[in-house]
């Protein structure tokens, strides 16, 4: 399973809300509080993630709140994955009529799948004529050939077994150059066991969707996930310096002058007039706890200070 796949798959109508590679304690906890305030305020499907593994303060910090590690995830190019549609299949030794029950509803594709799983081929409209011209022919005494006589067939006949596989982790743009060049307009997918996962189209490879992204605690290309390019980015909320990445289209951006970023989750999430629950609290608090020094630090405002009580009170903790 590739880094940032979770079971096996990454889900375009989320929303990635991830802090930089080499994630501190504030890049976790802005992650996890802002997914909160957006499930909750916004109803959006928001799911926080990290582009690298954990330290060990904040793997004793989520241990210590029965917290999950976000997803991971460390590259946004798109996978086969995303453009796979899971069409109904039938057995090699199947007849063709089953078979082409399958094509009259999937616009006239029918993916063909040994007994174990793995794919014997792909019926499609040119591998069907070719079929047709192999029973038929230019014999006359197979002219006169039943419909219902090749619908009994079996439809190993009439697959093309040639059809590429793509495993569904592989990122398209590293075989971009491949499609291109293949004469199929459509692909099996497999799984890294080789099982059948689904088909997709030479049309969806070249145009797969973008994973959407909301950017925390960093706005610079450099400390950002791998292929950040290849996503939608919505928005940035960071308190750090200006890195200048230029967007596909205009986001929304907060750079503000505080100690932390888990400062302005928390804000935000007051500002909707809710709480935090406890445990998201506390990671919050930990957060900043950690960015500013224990409220320390020489970048510490009064707002951190206002921020830590309200995160300490929601956490219920004194």
């Amino acid at each position: 399973m590739a880094p940032g796949i979770r079971g096996g798959e990454l889900m375009v109508d989320e929303i990635y809300v991830i802090g930089h590679v080499n994630p501190d304690t504030d890049s976790i906890s802005s992650a996890v509080g802002y997914a909160w305030l957006l499930r909750e305020r916004d109803q959006m499907n928001a799911v926080a993630a990290r582009a690298g593994a954990l330290n060990p303060q904040t793997t004793w910090i989520l241990k210590r709140l029965e917290m999950d590690p976000p997803l991971l995830l460390q590259d946004a190019s798109p996978r086969f994955q995303s453009v796979c549609r899971r069409l109904d299949t039938t057995e090699p030794d199947c007849p063709m009529r089953d078979a082409w029950a399958i094509t009259s509803r999937t616009g006239g594709l029918a993916p063909v799948v040994n007994e174990d799983g793995t794919p014997y081929g792909l019926i499609t409209g040119s591998s069907l004529f070719n079929f047709m011209n192999g029973v038929i022919g230019p014999s006359e005494r197979r002219h006169q050939m039943k419909i219902s006589e090749i619908l009994d067939l079996p439809s190993r006949d009439a697959a093309d077994t040639s059809t590429p596989r793509f495993q569904a982790t592989i990122r398209i743009r590293d075989v971009i150059n491949r499609i291109y060049r293949e004469e199929h307009n459509d692909f099996l997918v497999v799984d890294d066991k080789n099982q059948y996962l689904g088909v997709c189209s030479q049309r969806d490879v070249l145009n797969p969707p973008r994973i959407k992204v909301i950017l925390v605690d960093h706005n610079e290309p450099g400390q950002a996930l791998g292929s950040l390019e290849e996503a939608e980015l919505l928005e940035i909320l960071d308190h750090h310096r200006l890195g200048n990445r230029s967007t596909h289209i205009p986001i929304r951006f907060t750079v503000d002058v505080v100690g932390s970023t888990s400062t302005l989750v928390s804000e935000r999430i007051e500002d909707t007039g809710l709480s935090a629950p406890p445990n998201i609290a506390g990671l919050l608090l930990s957060g900043l706890l950690s960015d500013t020094l224990i409220l320390t630090s020489p970048t510490t405002t009064e707002r951190d200070h206002r921020a830590a009580e309200r995160l300490a009170r929601w956490a219920f903790v004194r």
